[in-house]
């Protein structure tokens, strides 16, 4: 069972301090202010009835070690002691940065969203606050707590949600792979988390090579089947997690492969609007190939890599700020 943590305790404040960093900023959270202390439970659930993917709002987990934790006087203690607590507060700040940043992305289009979505979101939280971890730290009320000078072993470590992340990670380093780029994972995390979850599968097959001269159709059909895959990899653990061998990376590597052979000989990016048009016999020239100064004639290839498709889709769009 769970219950909720007093509003005015100083784990109360601490937790608004986590997520007042973490995630990407001008996005607005769907956190309703609360925080829930449970007993146990190593990892916040990715199950999508507690990953707050179809709710407007949604309360935050603790666990009862990490609000002692955050609450516990450390003058008295001894160096082993004041190391255990530092670990337990590490674990702590990442425990809710994660859970914060998963509760800012938006709402998806399809109600509800099913496990892989709530995988993948799950998935990105963590890799964000693997690589962000003591960034929110520092920047958190967990610095004001305690300071690296005070243990023998100052280590920024966040496990993760196990199986999603590792799998998660996988796939953004091989489509870096793929692109011959290094991973970017804070980035395209920030991106991706910014997307409806709906959306995401179809936007990282358009960030593979080629992936820009496939029709929304095909974007559609083969986002469909890396989110079928993906949800495999995490049902098996991952195995060979963190190497190019793991179900999650070869998943990546064969979606790479079917974008090449679809869109091979094709000249450049598909238009989507320009090939809706092309379809309509009445609009269709009455003479075989292209006019000169057309669309597609005169269409650039973009820049290839997850980023890369993702700021062209936020082209022209506002931010809203967090609350």
């Amino acid at each position: 069972m769970a219950e909720l943590l007093p509003y005015d305790s100083p784990a109360s404040a601490w937790a608004e301090s986590i997520v007042g960093v973490a995630g990407p900023s001008g996005v607005d959270t769907r956190w309703d202010g609360e925080v829930m202390v449970r007993e146990s439970d190593r990892m916040p659930s990715a199950t999508t009835s507690e990953s707050g993917m179809n709710g407007a709002q949604y309360y935050l987990f603790m666990l009862r070690e990490h609000v002692d934790a955050v609450q516990q006087d450390s003058a008295q203690l001894t160096a082993e002691q004041r190391q255990e607590r530092w670990d337990t507060l590490v674990e702590a700040t990442g425990y809710v940065a994660s859970q914060a940043t998963g509760l800012l992305t938006p709402l998806a289009d399809m109600h509800p969203v099913g496990q892989a979505d709530a995988d993948l979101n799950g998935g990105l939280a963590d890799v964000w606050t693997q690589e962000r971890l003591q960034y929110v730290w520092e920047n958190g009320d967990s610095a004001r707590l305690m300071s690296a000078a005070d243990v023998p072993n100052p280590d920024f470590s966040y496990a993760g949600r196990g199986p999603a992340a590792d799998a998660t990670r996988d796939v953004l380093t091989e489509l870096a792979r793929q692109n011959g780029q290094d991973p970017s994972y804070v980035g395209t995390c920030e991106d991706l988390i910014r997307m409806k979850p709906d959306g995401r599968w179809a936007t990282l097959v358009s960030s593979m090579p080629g992936g820009d001269k496939l029709t929304r159709d095909e974007r559609m059909n083969l986002g469909h089947r890396l989110r079928t895959q993906f949800k495999s990899a995490v049902d098996a653990r991952n195995p060979g997690s963190g190497t190019p061998e793991s179900p999650a990376a070869v998943a990546t590597r064969k979606l790479a492969a079917a974008v090449r052979t679809t869109t091979d000989g094709r000249p450049g990016p598909v238009d989507d609007r320009t090939a809706g048009l092309a379809k309509d016999p009445a609009l269709r020239s009455p003479t075989p190939g292209r006019t000169p100064g057309s669309d597609e004639a005169s269409a650039r290839p973009r820049p290839s890599g997850v980023r890369a498709v993702l700021r062209s889709l936020r082209s022209g769009r506002g931010s809203a700020g967090r609350h």
